[in-house]
């Protein structure tokens, strides 16, 4: 029985969610509901420094992806906002965009109008920049580019850290000069902007940037604690055969079971592990898959779950000298270093005030450039097509497939390209365990840089194991995700070669070497010289950033096995959406965080310009 009915339920009250609940409730004729299956989230999430320890929060759905067949022997765990906010009320804050050629390659998917000047402007209308200069708070200076909800901050080398000021002063002496991640030009060391509120040191996130401003709202509800256990679609509604959002079926705490029906739209802002599980649920996928489960085909799409794409990285760590400052008592939890952090953070400053993750590189890598190392690519994509493992491990058409490769070959060989990345670097002040167990803290003082792979040709799936109960629907259970790192074999050679090309950038950087111990030692020691010895390494290390995206791509259905088109809509069905991470086809160059609010923000413009 239908008790309420609004013209736009958006399931999901995450990052894109809420910037969708704020936009389209500008217009005051539209009744707009929100469902979120968590809570408010944990006010330890403002302090930017506690961010690692917000996993093991209640905000967190902390799936478990399945044991890997690649012979990884790590499990990984992949934590899922599960609060107002979503992920951005969990993540490690930074705010860096995708590249240019990124956005473009969306396009050529089929996705007319995702062009990098729209995507740009709709990444521009979600924040305001706070960039500082001099010595910060302390007589320095503060400037302020443009007007959105988001509060952004961004240090210059002035106001970084000594390890800040070494890490951009020696990548340039290597010929890679400084860049802005927010350029779509890239290809050398930045600071990532943060997003941090410059004025009270706290988390700026969707809920208190786009959510609070608004709530009082009167065409706007927001209901927590609610779990949505099916989208209610009927099939072959409309005289084209498509079939229709009537609304949805709740759970709450409260009030059991209910169903709420939608005049006008449903959109699916889950994330990317469960809008395609919600899709699946509601009849929205294979239909051998749904058929095995007992559950109605309403959309037969066996797309649906799959592409799921995520940035492999491993990593190095170099002992510093014991007469430098590192941030690796603090890691330790020694009580003298966090009374210290707590007593720096009350005047904004110090381990607590920020991720600690700021200072980046996005590079490429030159051996590719060469006419040999262009020969060396073709020679190992050559090798993949013949590889039992090859590609993913799931479903994908020949045509995506042959447009994935093609991009990712680009970006490997064409030194045109200056603006693209091979691989995202991150350069730590303190010990990082690529090698150990993920709890443990070395004593003594160390500098770490991670190495991700922007853009991997593996790719894993997201599918439902059973026809869940609702009230498992709100949990983790009930879904299977697979990975499929380096299940391409191309990246596994990529990866270990820019583990050392990594070494050699470090090894060469007399900026950063004048800090390590016996840096002489450390020049002259190459570890991972020999490529084979890089290649255990990683297979041994590798581990998984939290970027989740592609499960529900966004493109053409027929040619490329697409979930939505262009305007976000679920093929086969006329008014249901997917606004979220799980909609980009392909894995943005760094963090995705800046990359979702700008679809969030382009996909409130689409629904704008389709339904008012």
């Amino acid at each position: 029985m239908t008790t309420e009915t609004y013209d736009i339920i958006i399931i999901g009250g995450g990052t894109a969610g809420l910037v969708l609940a704020n936009r389209l409730s500008e217009d005051p004729n539209l009744q707009v509901l929100v469902l979120e299956s968590g809570g408010p989230a944990d006010p330890q999430n403002l302090t930017p420094g506690a961010w690692p320890m917000l996993t093991a929060s209640a905000g967190n759905w902390t799936f478990q992806a399945a044991p890997s067949q690649e012979g990884i022997p790590r499990q990984f765990v992949i934590p899922q906002g599960k609060a107002l906010g979503g992920s951005s009320s969990i993540n490690s804050f930074l705010f860096t965009s995708t590249s240019k050629a990124n956005v473009e390659a969306w396009k050529t998917l089929g996705n007319e109008g995702w062009d990098y000047e729209a995507y740009e402007a709709a990444l521009r209308k979600s924040f305001t920049l706070h960039k500082s200069s001099g010595d910060g708070g302390n007589g320095g200076n503060v400037t302020t580019e443009g007007q959105g909800p988001l509060q952004v901050t961004v240090a210059s080398p002035e106001t970084a850290s000594f390890w800040g000021r070494a890490w951009i002063e020696g990548l340039g002496s290597l010929g890679f000069p400084q860049t802005d991640p927010l350029s779509g030009c890239l290809g050398g060391p930045n600071l990532a902007p943060e997003s941090i509120n410059p004025r009270s040191k706290q988390r700026s996130y969707a809920a208190n940037a786009y959510l609070d401003p608004v709530k009082s709202r009167p065409n706007l509800k927001v209901l927590t604690d609610t779990t949505v256990a099916k989208i209610l679609v009927e099939k072959n509604a409309t005289a084209t055969g498509e079939a229709v959002a009537k609304g949805v079926r709740i759970l709450t705490p409260t009030s059991g079971l209910q169903t709420i029906g939608a005049r006008k739209e449903v959109i699916l802002s889950a994330g990317a592990i469960n809008s395609p599980r919600i899709l699946e649920l509601s009849g929205i996928g294979g239909a051998d898959l749904l058929q095995s489960l007992g559950i109605e085909v309403v959309v037969d799409n066996p797309y649906v779950g799959e592409n799921l794409q995520n940035h492999p990285f491993t990593g190095l760590v170099f002992e510093a000298r014991d007469d430098v400052e590192t941030i690796d008592a603090f890691f330790r939890q020694d009580p003298e270093a966090v009374a210290a952090a707590m007593q720096a953070y009350a005047e904004g400053k110090g381990p607590l005030s920020t991720s600690n993750l700021m200072n980046m590189a996005q590079l490429p890598l030159p051996e590719f450039h060469t006419e040999e190392g262009r020969k060396e690519v073709d020679r190992l994509l050559g090798a993949a097509s013949t590889s039992p493992t090859a590609s993913h491990k799931g479903l994908s058409t020949p045509a995506f497939a042959a447009a994935h490769q093609a991009y990712v070959r680009s970006v490997l060989t064409d030194p045109s390209l200056s603006g693209e990345a091979v691989g995202n670097y991150v350069f730590g002040e303190g010990y990082a365990p690529f090698d150990a167990p993920a709890t443990y803290r070395a004593p003594g003082k160390y500098v770490s840089v991670a190495v991700e792979l922007s853009h991997p040709l593996s790719r894993g799936s997201v599918h439902i194991t059973s026809a869940s109960p609702p009230e498992k629907t709100g949990t983790n259970e009930g879904v299977r995700v697979e990975m499929g790192f380096l299940a391409h074999p191309l990246d596994l050679e990529v990866l270990a070669r820019q583990l050392r090309f990594t070494e050699d950038l470090v090894c060469r950087a007399d900026a950063i070497t004048q800090y390590l111990k016996n840096p002489e030692e450390v020049k002259g020691k190459r570890r991972f010289a020999d490529l084979e010895v890089a290649r255990e390494y990683v297979r041994r290390t590798v581990d998984g950033a939290y970027h989740y995206t592609g499960t529900c791509a966004m493109m053409s259905r027929e040619a490329m096995g697409g979930v939505v088109d262009d305007r976000l809509r679920v093929h086969g069905c006329a008014n249901l959406r997917v606004c979220d991470a799980s909609v980009i086809p392909l894995e943005p160059t760094a963090n995705p965080q800046a990359v979702v609010y700008a679809v969030a923000e382009m996909g409130a413009g689409l629904i704008k310009e389709d339904i008012i």
